[in-house]
């Protein structure tokens, strides 16, 4: 569980922070994107920490931390895409986390959630924008003109279908692993 710690936790600290620097967003963008990041380092370091106190709970604490994990990405993607193009790596986070003890299925199903709340994501802020941009709109044209990018569309499909690969990437490395560590015994 330290693992999500040691590693994505910097790394989304670094992305928003290269954000932030670059970007410039309103400060209550930054406070909120700092806010949610250090509730979820404290969520995810105590619940990794005391997990052996309820040992028979771990698999679902760790599910809990995946979706908790998913939930958060999707916040700062809300809040910081806008402002900074690669926020979409967030995604990589709670999949790959599935991947270390997760089955296979249960990894394809996270990472496919995570692709559909960016694509999601995506299309609610292209929606907004639309909306924004011509008084009177409807929200089926708002869709329309969301959806008519096709530029925009492809980026988002190629992100999706690379969040679901890397996933099952991380799934298979983590299985052959474990296989190689039990053939050594």
């Amino acid at each position: 569980m330290h693992i999500l710690n040691y590693y994505f936790t910097p790394f989304a600290v670094i992305l928003i922070l290269l954000g932030i620097l670059f970007s410039q967003p309103e400060p209550g963008v930054t406070y909120a994107s700092f806010g949610i990041l250090a509730a979820a380092f404290a969520a995810n370091f105590w619940l990794g920490r005391n997990m052996y106190k309820f040992l028979r709970w771990s698999r679902h604490i760790r599910a809990l931390t995946v979706w908790i994990n998913m939930a958060v990405s999707a916040a700062l993607f809300y809040l910081l895409v806008s402002y900074w193009a690669p926020m979409w790596l967030l995604f990589l986070t709670a999949p790959a986390a599935s991947a270390m003890y997760m089955k296979k299925w249960q990894v394809f199903a996270v990472s496919l959630c995570s692709a559909a709340a960016m694509l999601g994501i995506y299309l609610y802020k292209g929606m907004a924008f639309a909306m924004s941009d011509a008084a009177g709109m409807t929200p089926g044209e708002a869709f329309s003109a969301a959806v008519s990018n096709t530029q925009l569309i492809g980026m988002a499909a190629t992100q999706a279908v690379f969040i679901v690969f890397f996933s099952m990437f991380a799934a298979a490395m983590a299985e052959m692993i474990v296989k190689v560590r039990d053939s050594m015994r």
